[in-house]
């Protein structure tokens, strides 16, 4: 049976999308697919089956070039196919590794391997193609129980001081990444190509809402993650939280993305799946408690600047408008595989319009309080040449325009909906 054939890629393709003639040159031992459906279109790189022998892992290899560390003297070769791509267990004189082909790509490892906490668990090598990773390799250790399971578990036992704990320590350990990468490497808000990122997905999805927004300066684009999970996050033998980061979601391939996001996405993303997670539960404890921890656990750790009241604020998009951008993924990758209404992805998608009504509305007291403070200023300054020429007379016009001008700021504040407050 040829691998275009096994059911073992049925693990990580689309079902609703279908095959079509492709143009795309694969390196030796690989296979290349085009699927279309609706308005998406996604190109695959997918293994033969002699990669799961030694004498075809070494072959495909040769032709590649390789980075880090990769194993020799491979004693045997396991097949395990998931969501994300096939991966492979390999056994060789030097212990177990685990390979991971991404078959549709994803952001550059290589450089947030290098960047990562020693704690964290990141490839230490792979293959690459056209400067592409398509193989990454990681060392096998002892496994250990992820975050998520145990999250569950205080969600489920209504534990809601466990379970802050537990997210606030996932958070501190994204900050404490988030703090590396801003060393690494920052730039400016891309905020054309952001708003035309979010154009784009919601046209193919052909939604309802849409959401633009002037990105703040406390939102510089960085080394991000991308994709962030609890069952990402697990405890090291040091005690410390890590972050296990490899291949991509599926709608990284669907919605290709060629730059990179700020660090409060990261954020978001992980806040968007504390939400999935307490829809599925059995719970009574509060969301909001818990995605207050998380929010408090990264700013424990994350750089300062990225943790303003700015950045935070739905007016600049916030983390709000990241959780809207995840929840359109979720609802991408439902299409492909018509899986059903993602929730609470949907939800959000559906009240994101009178959450936008508000903001706009929102806008026209903020132009309202920015006359009424110009208006005062020049007031307070005519009052003050009075005091100046001897005439003595209380500021009454001064403090009133300073009084709407306070409360029209703050009533344009509080429009936007406050970071540790779920929209669902």
């Amino acid at each position: 049976m040829s691998r275009t054939e096994s059911s073992l890629n049925e693990a990580w393709r689309p079902k609703f999308l279908v095959e079509v003639d492709t143009d795309l040159e694969p390196p030796y031992g690989f296979t290349s697919h085009t699927l279309r459906g609706l308005k998406f279109r996604l190109n695959l790189l997918e293994p033969e089956e002699i990669i799961s022998t030694i004498e075809g892992w070494n072959k495909i290899t040769e032709n590649m070039d390789s980075w880090g560390e990769v194993p020799e003297q491979i004693l045997s070769i396991e097949e395990i196919p998931t969501n994300r791509g096939p991966v492979y267990k390999i056994h060789s004189e030097e212990g177990l590794w685990l390979a991971e082909v991404q078959p549709w790509g994803g952001p550059n490892i290589r450089s947030r391997a290098r960047i990562s906490p020693d704690h964290f668990d990141v490839p230490c090598g792979g293959f690459l193609h056209n400067d592409s990773e398509l193989i990454l390799l990681r060392r096998l250790g002892l496994e250990s129980l992820n975050a998520l399971d145990v999250l569950i578990d205080h969600l489920e036992r209504n534990d809601l001081e466990e379970a802050c704990e537990l997210i606030k320590r996932c958070g501190s350990s994204l900050g404490r990444y988030h703090t590396l990468a801003k060393s690494e490497w920052t730039n400016p808000p891309d905020q054309k190509r952001w708003n035309e990122r979010f154009h784009e997905i919601e046209a193919r999805l052909k939604a309802a809402s849409l959401w633009r927004a002037p990105f703040t300066r406390g939102a510089p684009a960085t080394l991000d993650i991308g994709d962030v999970r609890f069952s990402m996050f697990s405890e090291s033998s040091s005690g410390d939280i890590g972050i296990r980061i490899g291949p991509s979601r599926l709608a990284h391939g669907l919605i290709q993305t060629q730059f990179n996001m700020p660090a409060i996405r990261d954020l978001a993303s992980l806040l968007h799946d504390l939400s999935r997670q307490h829809r599925g539960a059995n719970t009574e404890l509060d969301l909001s408690h818990l995605r207050s921890s998380l929010i408090e656990g990264w700013k424990l750790t994350a750089p300062n600047s990225w943790c303003s009241n700015r950045s935070f604020s739905a007016h600049t998009g916030g983390s709000v408008i990241w959780e809207y951008e995840q929840s359109l993924l979720d609802v991408v990758e439902a299409v492909s595989n018509q899986s059903g209404r993602p929730e609470p992805a949907v939800t959000i998608i559906e009240k994101v319009p009178k959450l936008q009504k508000k903001l706009f509305n929102a806008r026209i007291l903020s132009a309202v309080s920015l006359m009424a403070g110009i208006l005062c200023i020049i007031g307070t300054s005519n009052w003050i040449n009075l005091v100046i020429d001897g005439t003595i007379v209380f500021p009454s016009i001064p403090l009133l325009l300073f009084g709407v001008f306070f409360y029209l700021r703050h009533r344009f504040n509080a429009a936007a909906p406050p970071p540790e407050n779920p929209i669902h």
